[in-house]
């Protein structure tokens, strides 16, 4: 029963852990955010943080993860009552676009350093997004029933990839990203309707 209390007690330190350095990410930036720093905030040791995440990295690639379970939850109350699937993808975008708003600090490293760090990271972290894509491919075969699940999944990734192009286009020219909300989904959506397979 020790060995229970004692997973227990490492998985509220790790996700305590993880809930200060998001502060720090969002505060800082992933540069300016030291985990000497953390350590202090957190009162625990830097060892602690290499135990629990192994590097800088590691915690920064767990805040994302986390950040895209609460989108993901988040998506999911918003959009519970919404009977059209456009305006189910709308509210998809409008979360985004806010999300990188509200964390441009903590983001702003991966976009800058790799402007396809977003690709690289569903390519080798499928399962946090595996959800969101399914939400979205749902929502395309529900606007035009042509569409196959399997074209309905491709339509997912490049539906990130379109938006993911304002997120880095946003980044470079520090315009209002929130006002491109309904041209990004009108844009696709022209696509998603014409879609006819063969």
């Amino acid at each position: 029963m020790s060995i229970n209390i004692k997973e227990k007690m490492n998985t509220l330190k790790k996700e305590l852990l993880l809930e200060e350095a998001s502060t720090l990410f969002e505060e800082l930036g992933y540069e300016e955010m030291k985990l000497v720093t953390l350590a202090k905030k957190a009162g625990v040791s830097i060892g602690t943080i290499y135990g629990f995440f192994n590097s800088k990295e590691g915690l920064y690639m767990a805040y994302i993860e986390h950040q895209i379970h609460t989108f993901t939850k988040e998506l999911e109350e918003r959009t519970a009552l919404l009977d059209s699937a456009e305006e189910r993808l709308k509210v998809f975008i409008e979360l985004k676009f806010s999300y990188y708003c509200s964390k441009r600090e903590a983001l702003h490293h991966s976009i800058k350093n790799n402007p396809f760090f977003f690709n690289t990271f569903y390519k080798e972290n499928l399962h946090p997004l595996e959800n969101i894509f399914l939400f979205q491919a749902n929502a395309f075969r529900a606007i035009n029933e042509n569409i196959s699940q399997e074209s309905a999944m491709e339509m997912a990734y490049l539906f990130n990839g379109f938006t993911d192009g304002y997120v880095s286009r946003w980044f470079e020219v520090q315009d209002d990203l929130m006002s491109k909300t309904n041209e990004a989904c009108e844009l696709f959506l022209l696509m998603v309707k014409g879609y006819h397979h063969g």
